[in-house]
């Protein structure tokens, strides 16, 4: 008899998969192969596996599984990979524009609506609620990424994280004078601040439009000091690599009068 076996998984470790094969030599000279696989994913909508196998003499077998949960709310139905009850301690999250987060590192995420539900928490404790943003697909702020809570058990927990899902630039700015604009100076579209200057002249700003004028404010020598910068972005702008983010360069920061 002679056996071998393969198995792996996805770098997110979301999809596990495993393949065998065999080999019997009979007296009877009837030898026998067989082969056989199985595989399973952790999706939002569920935990899903498969299997199945044959062999030379025609025996085949098939199987499908499924197990997950659902929460119903205010918002909608929410599904969860995690297979609970009504006496489980559940949280059910609320983070708007976060689709992909995973919640408590677990196989649950929030979904395209911003809601995810995990039954990963204990009960009478203190558990860390928190929202792993490396698999995030949108363009959005967390305000804060995690939360403390002390459920009772069989508890229905709501986790309501503040986001901001305004689109994201980095501006590279130079002054007009010729000076450097200081770090951590405010910037501002109108009345509004929607982000601050980092080193080298680059800001970064969240919520800005196609097209406007930029106010950055700063103190100098105790007297408050300000320059106004034109921007436009192009019908197809420059992105960070691997990200939404909008990147704008050459942009003039004219010193103003007016602060």
């Amino acid at each position: 008899m002679v056996n071998m076996n393969s198995s792996g998984n996805s770098e997110d470790n979301l999809l596990n998969y495993s393949v065998n094969t065999g080999y019997t030599m009979n007296k009877t000279g009837s030898d026998l192969a067989s082969v056989g696989g199985y595989a399973s994913y952790d999706s939002q909508w569920g935990s899903w596996s498969a299997s199945s196998s044959f062999d030379t003499d025609k025996s085949r077998q098939y199987s499908l599984s499924t197990d997950g949960g659902f929460v119903l709310h205010s918002g909608g139905l929410t599904f969860s990979n995690d297979s609970f009850s009504s006496s489980d301690t559940i949280v059910l999250v609320k983070a708007p524009g976060a689709k992909g987060a995973r919640i408590n590192s677990s196989g649950s995420s929030v979904d395209r609506w911003g809601y995810g539900v995990t039954s990963s928490l204990s009960p009478y404790r203190e558990n860390t609620i928190s929202l792993d943003i490396e698999d995030m697909d949108g363009d959005v702020e967390l305000k804060s990424t995690s939360t403390i809570a002390v459920p009772r058990d069989g508890a229905i927990l709501f986790a309501n994280f503040e986001t901001d899902q305004g689109r994201s630039a980095i501006i590279n700015m130079s002054r007009s004078d010729n000076k450097t604009l200081p770090f951590a100076a405010e910037v501002y579209e109108g009345d509004a601040p929607i982000g601050n200057m980092g080193q080298d002249g680059q800001a970064f700003v969240r919520g800005i439009n196609d097209a406007g004028e930029l106010i950055v404010r700063w103190y100098e020598e105790g007297r408050p000091q300000s320059c106004r910068a034109a921007y436009q972005f192009p019908a197809q702008p420059a992105t960070l690599p691997g990200s939404q983010t909008l990147v704008l360069s050459n942009v003039i920061c004219r010193i103003s009068n007016r602060n």
